[in-house]
């Protein structure tokens, strides 16, 4: 496992503060790939360990799981060639989706080294985006009869809520919190996507735009916190509606996920191009005082953090207080799966 430490300057973006807290050491770690050359880390629990998609030898996409001094595994979740994992929770149970071996893609959810078909909505194709301490399930489904997806919630074992749209064809669910409250995008009826809100009480909420056409939920944390992007990154609250995060310097930006303290972690453009003259994009940590710390590099120009984890009760010497994962391309362009141990004080 490749180890590196950077800590690139921050900056401080509109925000609501909180307390004050700040970065002291960031660390990046590779964790390699299943074999191909790509592999990407999209989920990581308070133990820090991360699930994601990679590459293997024979170019099939499939699960992965990486744990400490054990390193990256196959999850073999499904039958079929591909498969993914895109969320894990505190009991390491983990969801994502896989080829069944008869023409179908369905959403799964994997527990105490057993794999269970979730099912679809009437379709052939579904996938699990989501799930949380209380192993409900959130993500999308094709719908018997039409070629729409639809996004799902999943509230206990046997029964798949279709959460509808808002007014649409389509809708995805992004994410789910321990309250059962679920995020993802709809299309509206003008055929704009929009960020939404589901809780069981009141249904499908639009959660509006920063004024670009579009906006997608993509996290929310047990403090109904929202985060997601509309051109640029942005949180929302009950309180102070959309706002817009900032940048690292460059035009767009992306939150993918915010932590019950309100760390928030995404992707942001930092004003420079690259070799083949594209926009540079790093990976950035939002804290809660609304300082934006760019997290770096491989080596290469490009890198993104999909997820963040509170350390909590670590058993290890010095811990640190975060775990972000997501992908970063290496000083040779290979996009690899990677760790960031984050320290504050």
């Amino acid at each position: 496992m490749g180890q590196h430490t950077a800590r690139p300057p921050a900056r401080r973006v509109s925000a609501s503060p909180r307390a004050s807290a700040v970065v002291t050491e960031v660390s990046i770690h590779e964790l390699g790939t299943l074999g191909g050359p790509v592999s990407q880390a999209k989920a990581v629990n308070q133990r820090g360990q991360v699930v994601g998609t990679s590459r293997d030898g024979s170019g099939r996409s499939r699960a992965f799981v990486w744990k400490e001094g054990v390193g990256i595994a196959d999850l073999h979740p499904s039958m079929g060639v591909n498969s993914s994992a895109n969320d894990i929770n505190e009991l390491g149970e983990i969801v994502g989706g896989g080829d069944t071996g008869f023409g179908d893609f369905h959403a799964y959810l994997l527990s105490d080294g057993t794999s269970f078909d979730l099912g679809t909505l009437g379709g052939n194709e579904s996938e699990a985006l989501a799930l949380n301490r209380l192993s409900q399930v959130a993500g999308h489904s094709r719908i018997g009869g039409a070629p729409a997806k639809h996004a799902f919630f999943i509230p206990e074992p046997g029964r798949i809520v279709d959460l509808g749209t808002l007014g649409g064809a389509t809708s995805i669910a992004h994410d789910v919190n321990d309250r059962g409250e679920v995020v993802g995008f709809a299309e509206t009826g003008a055929g704009q996507a929009h960020a939404f809100l589901w809780t069981a009480a009141d249904g499908m909420r639009d959660l509006g735009t920063l004024g670009d056409a579009a906006s997608i939920a993509l996290g929310i944390n047990n403090r109904s916190e929202v985060v997601g992007g509309s051109g640029r990154a942005f949180l929302w609250t009950e309180r102070t509606g959309m706002v817009d995060l900032g940048t690292l310097g460059g035009r767009t930006s992306c939150a993918n996920d915010v932590s019950d303290s309100g760390c928030i972690v995404g992707v942001s453009q930092t004003g420079g191009t690259d070799r083949r003259g594209r926009p540079v994009t790093h990976a950035f940590l939002r804290m809660p005082d609304g300082t934006m710390q760019d997290l770096g590099t491989l080596g290469g120009e490009h890198s993104s953090a999909a997820a963040v984890s509170e350390v909590v009760g670590a058993e290890q010497a010095a811990p640190p207080h975060l775990w972000i994962a997501g992908h970063s391309h290496d000083a040779s362009e290979r996009i690899c799966a990677v760790l960031w141990a984050v320290r504050v004080r």
